[in-house]
């Protein structure tokens, strides 16, 4: 019988996660992005764009908030400015970077350092922190040949937008005509070059070419790829990765993600095979180091389970995050099926059993956790999370996948339980606990009648569990209760009710 269940269990979460994943790979005005033409600038919906939600990148706390520093205190310009041009002097005599890029990056930084001291204000910070940052990278050392591509161009871009485009929002998405790279605003950070956004992006561009759909771009996808590997890293002397270049969370630039550099891995394959390009399996492969490599440097690290875990966040070793584990095991398990690599599959292999030690970890009873240990998630990362477990499950990595991506579902659709838990009988100005137990987080509110009379009536918040409202009768009689509960988290305002009625002895 048991048999039987588990598997009516399966079957209902392959269907759920097979909807899932079908409305995931065609999400319809899924973003919007600010579009950067010469001096002018419009937002334009972008299917191919993922939304705000998908690419928040969520602090230890685990809610999505904005990332924003202040700026750092002005240094000595003179000094700083000799830091950069003294890494393209070495670069340049060293032959890893050509005169032409020499010159042509030397220029974005001077016209840079011009448009700064002629801007005020906002515009003038968030340009000042993208100066400071590669001003420090320089300080440091850091300012490496195979990092400036990146950073010079990240450099330029916010140049040409701060002069006077149109102030964006938080976490807007920005492009430029000609390019398909994402950045994105972090207020007081300026534009940042956002590796999982534009990778995603190139997921859903591949997805529409599966699809044969008309807005198929298969020239944008290629540039794309072509453009991310210009501006990836070589990290160590075994591996590439793409960096983010901005203050976040206690982490200082630059730093990676395993989240988006397992969606660059599984873009580049999936790419290799449409587009007919085995060089991008090359990407990809050199890519996979980061996943042997502990951090700071990469993102291995031991689970609290014992196991391989992969971080979100490579300056944060101890933070565990569900969905993106879970994201980073399904781009190294489809890049290992596309091309046919051990490496990438042994990597999945060694962290997957961990993922299933810490799955139902995330579970709270009602609702999920954002991290281990860590605080509940907010509405979005539920559904990440149970989106990325119906895609472990469609892709038969086991039965544990779908039976949390079916619980999972259920807690956001599913009505709470409300049950009266007591008393039938009190006495007269005693005052008496109305318990009752609610099944999920709800506003639950009980009102007591004598007959059409309203007598009392109270509002509150309750978590999953027992819960209870004090009230005090004021005389003998029967009293009818009526319990109503309507859960908070999904806006939907699913409800239940319960009712009863209480004998109410005269005071002794």
């Amino acid at each position: 019988m048991l048999v039987v269940v588990r598997m009516r269990l399966f079957s209902r979460t392959l269907a759920l996660a097979v909807v899932a994943t079908a409305l995931a790979a065609a999400p319809a005005w899924a973003g919007q992005v600010i579009v950067v033409d010469g001096n002018h600038a419009k937002r334009v919906n972008d299917p191919s764009v993922p939304s705000k939600a998908e690419i928040a990148l969520p602090p230890a706390g685990g809610h999505a908030v904005v990332a924003s520093t202040a700026r750092s205190a002005p240094k000595r310009p003179r000094a700083d400015r000799r830091a950069v041009y003294r890494a393209l002097t070495r670069a340049l005599r060293s032959t890893r970077i050509s005169s032409g890029s020499y010159r042509r990056w030397r220029g974005w930084y001077a016209n840079s350092i011009r448009t700064y001291r002629h801007l005020r204000g906002a515009r003038r910070d968030q340009l000042g922190y993208v100066i400071d940052a590669l001003e420090a990278l320089a300080l440091q050392n850091m300012l490496s040949p195979t990092r400036m591509p990146a950073a010079f161009a990240g450099l330029e871009r916010n140049r040409r937008y701060w002069r006077s485009l149109p102030f964006p929002a938080a976490r807007d998405q920005v492009s430029f005509k000609g390019s398909e790279v994402l950045y994105v605003y972090f207020p007081g950070e300026g534009l940042q070059l956002h590796p999982l956004s534009t990778f995603k992006k190139a997921n859903n561009m591949h997805g529409a070419c599966e699809r044969g759909e008309p807005g198929c771009d298969r020239a944008g996808l290629k540039r794309l790829l072509d453009e991310m590997e210009a501006l990836a890293v070589q990290r160590s002397s075994k591996f590439i990765a793409w960096e983010y270049s901005f203050a976040f969370d206690g982490g200082t630039p630059p730093w990676i993600s395993g989240m988006a550099d397992a969606t660059g891995i599984q873009a580049y394959g999936r790419a290799a095979d449409l587009l007919g390009n085995p060089h991008y399996l090359d990407v990809a492969r050199k890519a996979l180091g980061a996943f042997e490599t502990p951090p700071p440097l990469g993102v291995r690290t031991v689970g609290f389970a014992g196991g391989v875990h992969y971080l979100q966040y490579s300056f944060a070793p101890r933070l565990y995050i569900f969905n993106a584990f879970l994201q980073s095991l399904i781009g190294l398990h489809d890049f290992g099926k596309i091309a046919d690599d051990a490496r990438a599959t042994q990597l999945f292999a060694e962290a997957e059993p961990e993922a299933e030690e810490e799955i139902p970890l995330s579970d709270v009873g009602d609702w999920s956790r954002y991290s281990y240990r860590g605080p509940e998630a907010n509405h979005d990362y539920h559904e990440l999370l149970r989106e990325f477990l119906a895609s472990m499950c469609t892709r038969r990595l086991g039965e544990l996948y779908c039976e949390y991506a079916d619980r999972y579902r259920g807690y956001q659709v599913d009505p709470p339980e409300l049950t009266y838990m007591g008393p039938e009988l009190t006495t007269a100005k005693q005052l008496t606990p109305i318990r009752f137990e609610v099944s999920k987080l709800s506003a639950v509110e009980a009102k007591v009648y004598r007959g059409d009379k309203l007598v009392f009536s109270r509002l509150a918040t309750f978590r999953r569990g027992v819960g209870a409202f004090a009230w005090r009768p004021r005389g003998p009689g029967v009293f009818t209760v009526r319990l109503g509960a309507k859960e908070l988290r999904t806006g939907l305002g699913k409800k239940d009710r319960a009712a009863t009625e209480i004998e109410v002895e005269p005071a002794a």
